[in-house]
């Protein structure tokens, strides 16, 4: 069993490098010198740095050259002791696990179109909440570090009114810098409980926002030695500061030391809500209690159906077209992807990989779906899919974690090749992304996506999640190619008004490798509420800022 962990993690180590390496040179496009290996260059270049580690490939193979007297690209695997993994006879390849020696000889021979890495997949799924943040950066009361801005600075004052306002770095309240703050040495926000009443308070427009949630770092070093008279209370108000509603109390005997406390304030939500330190039990003699990183972080609820005039297609619902999602899987127990009948519309589920079972454990493509077919039946029509009448083919790829490898996504494609007209399957939808880039005249997975586009299924994919606000990134796999439909994600402000809206900011866009401009199209992708697959996933217990109710959860991507 370790030896088997060992070499597993020594796979994984290895293509993380080799992602690490950046985009293949020019030698990866079509029309490369013919004795140039036949592989991906970064491969190569791993591969002669580690000739005896052991490598996840996919080898495509030449059709057209079966008269060479070079051994099948098959055979040389297995005399060189390498093993062929999977047959992935769509683009007339193979996956296989050889070392790196082996890789440089068979690199070389002529039956071999292309040796490429057996990459890892990621989900597009991405984090749905915006913030506004104050991380006490420096000595300032105005700190503003979230993609929000709060409504104005921090302001002091005293239930009595005869309160004299200190300055930032002076009096009961002030930002300091020391080891107490989070991380240590740093600045953040240091209160003294000098006089009862005294307080310190922020201000943001927080209307229109679901699942709002106030976070921070605090540590409490009010001394228990001296009882229990010094406290400071967290308040919140959501008019203004007309009332106030208390969420916790600190004290030399509660909540006492450093750690990360969190409340849902979502019922405080308003244009004038507010958070407050109060001063309510005076100390002894000099303590003090410190907090820092503290966020206000929120969700605008989508309005995708409006925003994509679905809404207006009452008499097409998708009726007699089926849609293959190829993703972790779609929850068969959810009422939303039933018929009228109460018969599932998921016409068949099949895995691929070794995960044992085609039930979705990590809540992506039960989400997916639930955006493209849902009915809404569990939200009375509120949280309905696009097409709320489609049959769907469940395919799963990722795992709980929302891994996968390319030739798991390829045996995917292959099945469907393979049962579309069985099944009528008119769509694919393919919300993963390769982590590693290459040209689509080489990557396996663009070659089997063409090969559905041209036997007339339409093949949709997700532009990926690592868009940056410094400008265009990288579009991988398969994602670059030009013949599918390349769908990037756009904030909709919770209005079908496209005034508004705006490019996502984790969307990926941008000139593919090959030079194609992408996305092809944008759509809702953030907020976006859809079926929840099982309340046993982490995505339900761990987040439940995402929760939309018990049956429903909010994703983003």
């Amino acid at each position: 069993m370790r030896k088997t962990k060992l070499f597993f993690n020594a796979i994984i180590v290895l293509m993380l490098i080799l992602i690490s390496l950046g985009n293949p040179s020019m030698v990866a496009q079509a029309g490369r010198d013919k004795n140039e290996p036949r592989v991906d260059p970064r491969l190569l270049q791993m591969a002669e740095e580690n000739p005896t580690a052991t490598f996840k490939v996919i080898v495509q193979r030449e059709t057209d050259k079966k008269d060479l007297k070079d051994e099948d690209p098959l055979t040389d695997v297995k005399k060189g002791g390498g093993k062929v993994k999977k047959h992935l006879k769509l683009i007339e390849s193979f996956s296989a696990e050889i070392s790196g020696k082996e890789i440089i000889k068979l690199a070389k021979n002529k039956k071999v179109r292309w040796i490429s890495a057996d990459a890892p997949m990621v989900s597009t799924a991405a984090g749905g909440m915006e913030s506004i943040r104050d991380e006490f950066t420096s000595i300032t009361y105005s700190g503003n570090n979230g993609n929000g801005t709060w409504s104005g600075d921090w302001i002091e004052g005293n239930q009595d009114g005869d309160y004299s306002v200190s300055t930032v770095d002076s009096g009961s309240n002030q930002v300091v810098q020391n080891d107490n703050c989070a991380g240590g040495i740093g600045y953040c926000l240091e209160i003294e409980p000098a006089e009862i009443g005294e307080y310190i308070y922020r201000e943001a427009d927080l209307s229109g926002f679901v699942s709002v949630w106030l976070s921070f770092y605090r540590n409490n070093l009010l001394d228990s030695s001296h009882g229990k008279s010094e406290q400071v209370q967290l308040q919140v108000s959501s008019d203004g500061g007309a009332s106030w509603t208390t969420l916790q109390t600190y004290s030399s005997k509660k909540q006492i030391g450093a750690a990360t406390d969190s409340f849902d304030i979502s019922d405080y939500a308003s244009s004038s809500t507010r958070i407050r330190f109060l001063v309510d039990g005076q100390e002894n003699s000099a303590r003090y209690i410190y907090f820092d990183d503290i966020a206000i972080a929120f969700a605008r609820p989508s309005n995708f159906l409006s925003t994509v005039r679905a809404d207006q297609l009452i008499s097409l619902d998708g009726q007699g077209v089926t849609v293959a999602v190829i993703d972790s899987g779609i929850s068969p127990k959810n009422d939303d992807f039933n018929s009228e009948g109460n018969h599932s519309r998921i016409v068949e589920s099949e895995f691929f990989g070794d995960h044992g079972s085609t039930s979705d454990w990590y809540g992506h493509g039960t989400h997916v779906a639930g955006i493209i077919g849902g009915n809404g039946v569990n939200s009375n029509g509120k949280f309905k899919g696009v097409a709320p009448g489609v049959n769907l083919v469940n395919l799963k790829v990722s795992d709980k974690d929302g891994k996968s490898y390319e030739s798991n996504v390829l045996d995917g494609l292959q099945w469907i090749y393979d049962n579309k007209d069985l099944y009528n399957i008119r769509v694919v939808n393919i919300s993963v992304n390769s982590t590693v880039d290459q040209s689509y005249h080489t990557s396996p997975l663009d070659a089997a996506v063409e090969i559905l586009w041209f036997n007339g299924i339409v093949v949709v994919v997700s532009a990926g999640n690592n868009g940056t606000a410094n400008g265009p990134s990288i579009l991988y796999p398969p994602a670059n190619d030009p013949f599918v439909i390349t769908v990037g994600a756009t904030e909709d402000k919770g209005t079908g008004d496209l005034v508004d809206d705006n490019l996502a900011l984790f969307s990926a866009y941008g000139p593919t490798f090959d030079g194609f401009a992408k996305p092809d199209l944008v759509a809702p992708g953030r907020n976006v509420i859809a079926p929840l697959s099982e309340k046993a996933l982490s995505v339900y217990i761990n987040h439940p800022k995402h929760r939309a109710d018990d049956n429903y959860v909010r994703m983003s991507g």
